[in-house]
């Protein structure tokens, strides 16, 4: 029969040894849950450029980013074979091949919203009609605040675009001169003299 001291030793192992065990068991199921998510994710990604391409494709990596799986994807195209980098929720809801850099995105809008605030101030006006791809363009090389300097030409202000003597759009109006057709970021840079 084992002492009492030696006794309380042994049943002190035993619980470390129970506890080391449960922890053992518990880390090997949760790793089995995570195992079994990526893959599901993983599926589903391939699944969906496989429907988006009409052909083969194939999971080159998978990497743990913390929220999101970067998945890398080889495309067997018809013209050739294309990787796509894709990130996808852990739940598999959602996925892009975009991931925003948030402080860099918050920088470009700061950026886009001065420019945009200095052509408003020197007066220059964006002509078009947002049904038009090449007011479109103009609008995106202006930036997310293009709005600032936009005037819709359909509608109530048709009339009044028309006026303005427009034969053309977009047509930038500034300093009462007309520019038709699509103009650079740097061309109005260089006609205003805001900077992006």
């Amino acid at each position: 029969m084992p002492s009492g001291k030696n006794f309380g030793k042994e049943r002190l192992y035993l619980v470390i040894i129970i506890a080391l065990a449960a922890l053992a068991a518990y880390m090997f199921f949760q790793n089995t849950i995570a195992t079994s998510s990526q893959q599901a994710v993983t599926e589903n990604v391939l699944s969906t450029y496989k429907n988006l391409t009409e052909s083969d494709a194939e999971v080159l990596s998978v990497k743990d980013e913390g929220n999101l799986y970067k998945i890398l994807l080889r495309l067997k195209l018809t013209d050739g074979d294309v990787l796509r980098e894709v990130y996808a929720t852990k739940d598999g809801r959602y996925f892009s091949e975009n991931v925003i850099d948030v402080a860099d995105f918050n920088s470009r809008l700061v950026k886009e919203r001065d420019f945009a605030e200095c052509l408003k101030t020197k007066g220059l006006i964006v002509l078009g009609q947002k049904s038009e791809p090449n007011t479109l363009q103009q609008l995106l090389i202006i930036g997310n605040f293009a709005n600032k300097v936009y005037v819709e030409c359909s509608g109530a202000n048709l009339q009044a675009c028309q006026q303005l003597g427009i034969q053309m759009i977009p047509t930038i109006i500034y300093n009462k001169m007309n520019y038709t057709g699509v103009q650079t970021r740097e061309w109005i840079e260089s006609l205003t003299g805001c900077k992006y």
